[in-house]
């Protein structure tokens, strides 16, 4: 027997940080990927058609090619439209989500990343895939059943009367041809569809034609075919039509379903609160099934009654005059338990409410179903028409079936609300933390060193500090950190770890050597599923004798080292390639080693002072924000009140989206 070894799935990273690609690879390890990294969108391009991945992860901002622009080109390819492509940035802005999509992308992730999240919306849409690929197969065997199945052959004289009809007829309609013949064909045709039925065949009178409508069968219920016919000719005459029917029934069901599930689903995705959300169904079910009115009633455990909620009708003046009557009548119902388990339930017209109101308008209800969230109940849904149509149970409990779907959505805008409510008090209290993480930092050295610093929280408040202290007469210690999230669990996270620093509380470290320190920070601070507690550093010790700085960074922007020259200024980049802190367990941190040319100026600050969106939806980026110290540098404009005007004026607002940390260290 072949033993056929399954195809791993194929995970394409396209992100210009080595740290960033490592990171990902270690967060998805464990569940036995093939994992390809690369540097830039080009290169993804390449790849990708050499390789053809199942996944490409796609970091948005990147050299030669950003991911917004490789997911463009992407998407251009035949082969890529069964690709996820899945945006990884650190943005969380409206903007960059809109153009994420715009080009093409299955979904949004943001950074910071949390490993398990990560994993299980990747196996979310792996599976979402492969349930798709199942559906178009059996979509595929089921429209090759419909085309081979026996089909009707029947002719007609001029006056459109049946001559023939072959046996197929009777599992059409129930009805034998005997039957029907002599009888016109248009008897068989739903009332409401003959128009479309004659005006495709007043318009094609040269040639053959097509069209869809419903029909009547024998036991009073309603069908959908497909006609094909042509025009029968004799001595330059039309004598009458000769054609061929197919039932479409299921399809059609199939196509009105999806068409209503399809309709729903983005109502239920682009709302912003229930009412519209809840409006928007109601109409997008009662438009699709022609019906009049349509209404939700909201159902209270503690009271036992259902009040009304929100409704849709047609734009006619019965609609509205029956919906304005309906108000005026009754508003609130004792609930009944009323039982939703077969499609009788669903189209039972003495159920609900309809017995409630007297009119003179005829107006019944057709259809209701019940919108709960697991086992609680949350109201229900109903519908009215004045037509005495034949309705599809099997279509009707199809769309039942959303109705838990409706309720979580009802249930997720309800705590929405509710968190908007708690974000406005927890907003007080964010700005109470941030005048105590101000009260922490410390104060402006200027005997030994000249210090200068900068800390902008931002509305949201996020996880930045720093400090600096000297060790001894020689040495000083300089530090800045940024936790990831925002909110007081980030602020309460960085008090924390600067009170251990402080107080040199970290268990066997040498606070003169930063490796030890950041591999105890990384032993105590592992991130869980609860909670993504982990965080960048960058950490330095510099000696103002020998002029050496030992420095080392975990997953930090790197500090900017200005150094004046003969003709100007040159600019060093001080970083190590270590992971951010708590993120991966037993990391080995390393550090470097760098001498200090007299006169020279340390920046170490946080990415919320780059990590700015431009006017054109770009990110202003480290490279600009280092080309500016180089040329305030040069202009003698230095002081960090510039360079924060400076920022500000790109920034376009007076909030920034994180906060901003940032340090100036004169090294005389």
């Amino acid at each position: 027997m072949l033993n056929i070894q399954e195809k791993k799935t194929l995970i394409l990273i396209a992100d210009d940080e080595s740290i960033s690609r490592k990171s990902l690879t270690l967060m998805l390890r464990s569940d036995k990927y093939e994992i390809i990294g690369v540097e830039n969108g080009e290169e993804c391009l390449t790849a990708y058609k050499k390789l053809h991945p199942d996944i490409v992860l796609l970091d948005g901002l990147m050299p030669v090619m950003d991911g917004f622009d490789c997911c463009r080109e992407l998407k251009k390819l035949p082969e890529s439209q069964d690709t996820i492509i899945l945006m990884i940035t650190g943005l969380d802005d409206r903007i960059s989500v809109n153009k994420a999509y715009e080009v093409g992308a299955t979904d949004f992730f943001t950074k910071p990343i949390n490993p398990a999240v990560l994993r299980r919306r990747i196996n979310y849409l792996l599976e979402a895939k492969k349930a798709e690929k199942a559906l178009r197969e059996s979509e595929e065997k089921y429209r090759t059943l419909v085309e081979n199945l026996r089909e009707v052959i029947f002719y007609t004289d001029i006056t459109g009367k049946l001559t023939f009809l072959n046996p197929a007829w009777k599992e059409l309609t129930g009805l034998s041809p005997e039957e029907s013949i002599g009888h016109n064909f248009t008897e068989y045709i739903y009332p409401d569809d003959i128009p479309v039925y004659e005006k495709s065949f007043q318009e094609n009178k040269c040639l053959k034609y097509y069209s869809q409508v419903r029909y009547l069968k024998n036991n009073g219920d309603i069908g959908w075919m497909e006609i094909f016919t042509s025009l029968i000719w004799k001595d330059g005459k039309i004598k009458g039509i000769s054609g061929t029917l197919n039932d479409i029934t299921e399809r059609k069901r199939i196509e009105q379903y999806q068409n209503i599930e399809r309709d729903v689903i983005k109502i239920l995705g682009q709302s912003e609160g229930v009412d519209q959300g809840v409006n928007g169904v109601l109409e997008v079910i009662g438009k699709n099934l022609a019906w009049e009115l349509g209404e939700y009633w909201s159902y209270d455990l503690g009271t036992n009654l259902t009040d009304f909620h929100a409704s849709w009708y047609q734009n006619c003046p019965e609609s509205e005059k029956f919906h304005n009557q309906r108000r005026k009548t009754v508003n609130t119902i004792e609930w009944e338990n009323w039982q939703f388990k077969t499609s009788g339930d669903y189209l039972d017209k003495n159920k609900l409410l309809s017995s409630k109101v007297k009119s003179k308008i005829e107006l019944k209800q057709v259809f209701s179903f019940p919108i709960n969230h697991g086992d609680e109940h949350l109201g229900v849904m109903c519908f009215f028409s004045r037509q005495n149509q034949q309705n599809d149970g099997t279509l009707l409990e199809n769309i039942a079936t959303m109705g838990n779907q409706i309720g979580q959505f009802i249930k997720r805008k309800q705590a929405e609300e509710e968190l908007k409510q708690r974000n406005l008090l927890l907003q007080s209290e964010l700005n109470i933390a941030s005048e105590y993480i101000l009260s922490l930092l410390p104060s402006p050295d200027e005997q030994e060193l000249i210090v200068e610093q900068k800390f902008i929280p931002s509305a949201k408040l996020g996880g930045d500090i720093f400090d600096y202290y000297w060790l001894d007469e020689e040495n000083v210690v300089i530090y800045l950190l940024d936790v990831a999230g925002h909110g007081i669990h980030s602020a309460l996270l960085s008090v924390s770890i600067l009170n251990l620093v402080r107080n040199n509380s970290l268990y066997n470290t040498d606070p003169y050597q930063p490796w030890t320190i950041l591999t105890e920070l990384n032993r105590l601070f592992q991130m869980d599923n609860d909670r993504v507690n982990y965080f960048t550093i960058w950490y330095g010790v510099y000696n103002k004798d020998t002029r050496e700085l030992v420095y080392a960074s975990a997953g930090h922007p790197p500090a900017i080292l200005i150094s004046p020259l003969s003709n100007g200024w040159q600019c060093h980049k001080l970083s190590t390639p270590n992971m951010p802190i708590g993120m991966i367990e037993d990391i080995d941190f390393s550090q470097n080693v760098y001498e200090v040319q007299a006169d020279s100026i340390l920046y170490i600050f946080s990415d919320g002072i780059y990590e700015i969106v431009e006017e054109n939806g770009e990110i202003w980026g480290l490279n600009n924000f280092t080309d500016l110290l180089l040329q305030v540098n040069k202009n003698q404009e230095s002081n960090l009140q510039n360079i924060i005007d400076h920022v500000h004026s790109i920034n376009k607002s007076s909030n920034f989206d994180d906060d901003l940390s940032i340090l100036k260290i004169t090294l005389h």
